[in-house]
């Protein structure tokens, strides 16, 4: 079938251009001697998270419980939840969870911790935490020197859990141009590193110093003391980090077929994805919603849900006319889709399920 065939909106994957993305992460990791886990947010899918294991890949990392769990009864059996304990029944989940695969989280606070050591306790299980160090992006985790001993400290005396180590984000390379990446990615590694290096004087055992973010992987990477990376983007990437240069438009693996719909203007053209097929991210070095494959200097201007518009005179398109559109976040937009399609030469070689989307709340 080719894709044009395909009924809309739908999510086409490029096997050729994830094969190559896959193998370039997999040995930046292999030639800076550091583990490779995955984030699988980006593509929600144990088809792609076996891919990326048979390349080297040390489990995964996970951010939410429905990931883990989906992909540890896949079968990937080392998994890392890289996301801030703080909720009692995340806590019970992933201490079921860790009867089953070797499951470590991620924790910020006594309370989390707390939580987490109780729920393990009660499942007669041990599970592994890393704290999580706030090395620029001022999201969640600690910078203060003295929380993370105290934490630490925490940590070590709950019979239920082990310090395993340490881990980061650098989110705020996104939209960074090289040299941005380079100082961020130094920064990220360099300040983690000296935590892990505190630490280990005050008699914590560190094994794992893991950090993460696509656009400063491969820098981090090369910082000395780092054992881990997560990258999770660079499965697809996406027109958010195209147009900041961290790779080239072709390497972008992923896009959103769609339709047009609607021309009742010249300059106007009605596309049938919308915020529910693209999401309502924006970089901030492109302008709109995601750009037109192939014609970089157009994109969808504005969106409702079900509703995308291009505002481009000098397109030629028709009503019933596909085009594929690059999304500016390609993580959001597998969330978005309950299968996307696996193509060679704009030939669908199969439809696979994205089985950790969405959220299911078990107790």
């Amino acid at each position: 079938m080719h894709i044009n065939d395909l009924p809309t909106p739908a999510v086409i994957v490029e096997r050729e251009k994830l094969r190559i993305n896959l193998e370039e992460m997999a040995q930046v990791a292999e030639q800076a001697q550091v583990k490779l886990r995955p984030h699988i947010k980006t593509h929600k899918s144990p088809f792609i998270a076996h891919w990326q294991k048979s390349l080297g890949a040390q489990g995964a990392a996970a951010a939410t419980i429905d990931e883990a769990e989906t992909m540890i009864y896949s079968g990937i059996s080392d998994i890392f939840v890289a996301y801030p304990m703080g909720e009692i029944h995340r806590a019970r989940r992933l201490a079921r969870l860790s009867r089953l695969a070797r499951l470590s989280v991620g924790v910020d606070s006594s309370i989390g911790v707390q939580m987490l050591a109780k729920a393990a306790a009660s499942c007669k299980t041990t599970i592994d935490c890393l704290i999580e160090i706030d090395t620029g992006l001022h999201r969640s985790g600690l910078k203060d020197e003295t929380q993370v001993l105290k934490l630490a400290e925490t940590i070590h005396a709950m019979p239920s859990l082990r310090l395993k180590g340490l881990f980061t984000h650098a989110g705020h390379a996104h939209g960074q141009d090289a040299a941005g990446r380079e100082t961020i990615g130094k920064q990220e590694g360099e300040l983690i590193v000296e935590m892990g290096s505190i630490l280990k004087a005050r008699g914590f055992s560190i094994e794992e110093i893991s950090t993460g973010s696509t656009p400063s992987a491969a820098v981090v990477a090369e910082v000395p003391g780092v054992t881990e990376i997560r990258p999770g983007t660079y499965v697809f990437y996406d027109a958010s980090l195209a147009a900041s240069g961290v790779v080239g438009w072709d390497r972008c693996a992923l896009s959103v077929l769609a339709t047009v719909v609607s021309h009742p203007v010249p300059n106007r053209y009605i596309l049938d994805a919308g915020s529910k097929s693209l999401s309502k991210d924006q970089s901030q070095d492109i302008p709109g919603f995601g750009v037109i494959k192939g014609i970089e200097s157009s994109f969808v201007s504005w969106v409702n849900e079900e509703h995308g518009v291009i505002e481009d005179a000098s397109l030629d398109l028709a009503i019933g006319d596909k085009v594929e559109i690059i999304p500016n976040h390609a993580c959001v937009v597998m969330n978005l889709f309950d299968e996307y399609y696996l193509v060679e030469n704009d030939l669908v070689l199969g439809r696979i399920p994205v089985l950790a989307r969405g959220h299911r709340h078990l107790t």
